[in-house]
């Protein structure tokens, strides 16, 4: 079995997808290998970067145990088991330990109550045999919780790791925080905008999409706030600020992310794979877009 590894770099990949929506393997392979030579810490496949709640489990299962036979032995392989449905959650949650990952990461389900989600989180924890994250994502759920609940389901001792996406900036400070920070559990902001104030604020690293295009980026900065040379590291982390929101769009409409992305990594060598479940797309002026800003930064992303 894959071994749990936490650093602070971490990304959330999109998943190359053929025109039936089926796994492009081969350019999954070589999105594996970018992983690798961005020397990420870690990867989370199938969240919302990766359209995880609308493809198939066949697609889904060829894509976790692909990442784990190409990069699992380099990096910490983060699966993500969010469903409309808690008994699928859990499902998944069972199968993708037995396949061999190293943490499956739980989310909340949409359309339950903040209590009865928090409990059900807790009881999938509780029967997972492989640490799990919990993924706050209150545009997936539905349900923002308050500081206390997320507490209560960090508190689970399976749980080691936290992607804070909350959008919540009074629970960013106090969940990284000595008062309140949860003990045993790695936390990670989800915000790819702000990577120096991810590290001054006390997060141990970040954990979004940004990251399979930055990494190496991200760790420049992330290591600058760390030294304290604030100055260079806000001014590394606009111009990568700036670059994401012209891949995703960010200045105009419709505003798009993984589209954008895929076809930026497309760009910078990791295959086709450009199908949308999510019917994204880009027309020939996003196509532009993105190859501007790829030559615009591209020395930032080799």
């Amino acid at each position: 079995m894959a071994v749990l590894r936490m650093g602070p770099v971490n990304a959330a990949t999109p998943t190359p997808l053929n025109a039936d929506y089926s796994l492009d393997k081969s350019s999954a392979k070589k999105l594996c290998r970018r992983w690798i030579d961005m020397e990420l810490d870690g990867v989370l496949l199938l969240g919302s970067m990766g359209e995880g709640t609308m493809l198939s489990d066949q697609a889904r299962n060829d894509f976790v145990e692909l990442a784990l036979e190409e990069a699992g032995d380099r990096l910490t392989i983060y699966v993500c088991t969010a469903d409309s449905s808690t008994a699928r959650a859990k499902e998944r949650a069972l199968r993708y330990a037995r396949m061999g990952a190293p943490c499956v990461v739980l989310c909340l389900a949409p359309k339950l109550s903040p209590g009865q989600a928090v409990k059900e989180v807790k009881e999938i924890a509780e029967a997972c045999p492989v640490p799990c994250a919990y993924y706050d994502n209150p545009d997936h759920s539905g349900s923002p919780l308050v500081l206390n609940e997320m507490l209560d389901i960090l508190s689970h001792p399976n749980i080691k790791v936290l992607k804070d996406s909350s959008g919540n900036a009074l629970i960013g400070k106090m969940i990284a925080s000595p008062e309140f920070h949860p003990k045993g559990v790695f936390v990670l902001d989800g915000n790819e905008y702000q990577t120096t104030s991810s590290r001054i604020l006390g997060y141990e690293g970040v954990l979004h999409g940004g990251g399979v295009m930055t990494g190496k980026w991200i760790r420049r900065i992330w290591d600058l706030a760390g030294q304290g040379r604030i100055t260079e590291a806000e001014e590394l982390d606009r111009h990568k600020a700036m670059f994401l929101a012209k891949i995703y769009n960010r200045f105009s409409r419709p505003l798009q992310n993984a589209a954008g992305q895929k076809y930026c990594l497309h760009l910078l060598g990791c295959g086709d794979g450009l199908s949308m479940v999510n019917g994204q797309s880009l027309d020939d002026a996003g196509r532009t877009r993105v190859k501007s800003a790829v030559d615009e930064y591209r020395e930032f992303l080799s």
